[in-house]
């Protein structure tokens, strides 16, 4: 049944690929017809997870239809793994279609991006950890875990700075902590905790949660000034957001 289902999927991805899609909101329709089709969700994990493993090894593929596949990927799997709560196979999904998409841009900032890695790394694990004591003593029980920002998205960063004149030596979020609590009044608790704790950013603040996005996503966006002198960026949600 798993097999018969995820053949469909491919069918119905197939066709959808064969025409030029002209909108984002058509994309979104695509993304909930296969949710919608398939009714059973392991469909869709075993499709994603097919995908991932496609993206992989893409390289062997000609030219043209590398591009193909990850345009589609980008513009239906990736956002498709987002609105499932699967961020790690969004992100590397994102990446790889990046790779062939821009690839001079991923180069690029790859090398950018992996010079300093380790210490981004070592950030994220001391802030995390500081951050999950700070809410345990508010009495707010939560789940923070962090990351560097992944290539994509710090092209995408970089795309709104080059509007304002700036490059990726004026981006200095480069690192993003997720907060996962129990109730919406819980996220607004940990919000004037994290505010009480590190200055924030006023500019850099969005309430998803009041006003949520187009595609349903809803969450919290703050950015922080962690120890007097490093952005930070730190979105919370529930853990059914």
């Amino acid at each position: 049944r798993l097999v018969d289902g995820v053949t469909k999927l491919s069918k119905l991805t197939s066709r959808a690929g064969g025409e030029q899609r002209k909108s984002k909101v058509q994309a979104e329709n695509l993304r909930k017809m296969l949710v919608a089709t398939a009714k059973d969700l392991r469909v869709v994990f075993v499709k994603l997870a097919d995908r991932l493993h496609n993206m992989r090894t893409l390289g062997a593929l000609p030219p043209r239809k590398r591009q193909a596949i990850a345009q589609e990927t980008l513009e239906i799997y990736a956002p498709l793994a987002h609105r499932l709560g699967m961020w790690n196979v969004k992100w590397q999904l994102e990446d790889l279609a990046f790779r062939y998409l821009e690839p001079q841009q991923y180069r690029r900032l790859s090398r950018l991006v992996a010079k300093k890695r380790l210490q981004r790394e070592g950030f994220i694990n001391e802030v995390s950890q500081t951050l999950r004591q700070e809410l345990s003593q508010a009495g707010i029980e939560a789940k923070v875990f962090g990351r560097p920002k992944h290539i994509y998205s710090i092209y995408q960063k970089m795309g709104r700075y080059a509007a304002q004149g700036k490059d990726f030596g004026d981006i200095h979020d480069l690192f993003a902590l997720r907060v996962l609590v129990d109730s919406v009044s819980d996220c607004y608790k940990a919000l004037g905790e994290i505010h009480n704790f590190w200055r924030p950013i006023t500019e850099e603040f969005n309430d998803f949660i009041a006003n949520p996005k187009d595609n349903g996503y809803r969450s919290l966006h703050t950015t922080v000034m962690c120890q007097g002198v490093t952005p930070l960026e730190i979105q919370i949600r529930t853990h059914d957001m």
